[in-house]
């Protein structure tokens, strides 16, 4: 890569031969002399807000519950997040499962990107919902981490609500915190944007940027008559509480007629 000479990191390095030591100093001195927004990954700038929404299920099913709801400051069990990614806050919801649990489509929609990121992301994949998919007046872009093993899901596949697309697992989990077992679960997030086109970013190809979309929380996806996120916080304590439809193991969606099903199996009580 040319590097013009009045960036930190110019020619100085390539016209002496220095040491490890020594080049390992000036790489060091160069990153600090960088502007504080250019040290900063995209996702990781800026803060989040809890939504205020809960999540309910009729009293005759059996569902997995949320282990770490969004914009949560603690894990699954009530470790402090670190502080470098939204200001310590959870960019989605966490569902503790066994490993190769089937994970389901939220609703019907396209498969647009797959593969395996790094430490805390793990094997990926990206479906997206437009609003006559969701019946949200939005597109929406899912995105499930941890799979135990690639997708077989190519881009542009058609998925439908409830339709099994990958099964749960550790990768991207094990190491520091979670120690060399890993943590088995759901990571789902979800943004919510006006437009369905979208860009692959990230070095491994597993960021989408959608034009104009936003992160929020994924219970979003089962709240109904809504027409702006911005209502979303402002909603009376009644209408806080959404109700998913449900996928029972017998495949059965209840209720049928639904558009959005939470991302697991339930079973009869």
């Amino acid at each position: 890569m040319n590097t013009p000479a009045s960036h930190p990191f110019c020619a100085v390095a390539v016209r002496q031969r220095l040491t490890f030591p020594k080049r390992a100093a000036f790489l060091l001195a160069a990153l600090l002399a960088l502007p504080a927004t250019a040290q900063r990954a995209g996702p990781r700038e800026g803060t989040i807000d809890a939504s205020g929404l809960a999540v309910a299920f009729d009293e005759n099913h059996a569902c997995p519950p949320i282990a770490s709801p969004f914009a949560s400051p603690t894990r699954y069990d009530n470790s402090r997040r670190p502080i470098d990614r939204f200001g310590g806050r959870h960019g989605g919801i966490d569902l503790s499962l066994k490993e190769g649990t089937p994970l389901l489509a939220v609703a019907d929609g396209e498969a647009i990107a797959g593969g395996e990121g790094g430490l805390m992301e793990g094997i990926y994949l990206w479906l997206r919902h437009a609003p006559q998919d969701s019946g949200l007046p939005f597109w929406t872009f899912t995105k499930y981490q941890h799979l135990s093993a690639p997708p077989d899901l190519k881009p542009g596949t058609r998925v439908k609500a409830g339709q099994p697309v990958g099964l749960s697992g550790a990768t991207g989990t094990a190491g520091k915190h979670y120690g060399t077992a890993g943590y088995p679960h759901l990571h789902l997030t979800t943004f919510y944007g006006p437009s369905g086109e979208y860009e692959i970013k990230g070095l491994s190809g597993s960021m989408v940027s959608a034009r104009g979309a936003q992160l929020d929380d994924p219970l979003i996806l089962y709240l109904k008559d809504i027409r702006e996120l911005s209502e979303v916080r402002a909603l009376p304590e009644a209408r806080r509480t959404v109700r998913p439809g449900i996928v029972l193991d017998s495949g059965e969606i209840i209720p049928p007629n639904g558009r959005t099903v939470w991302p697991v199996a339930c079973r009869h009580k």
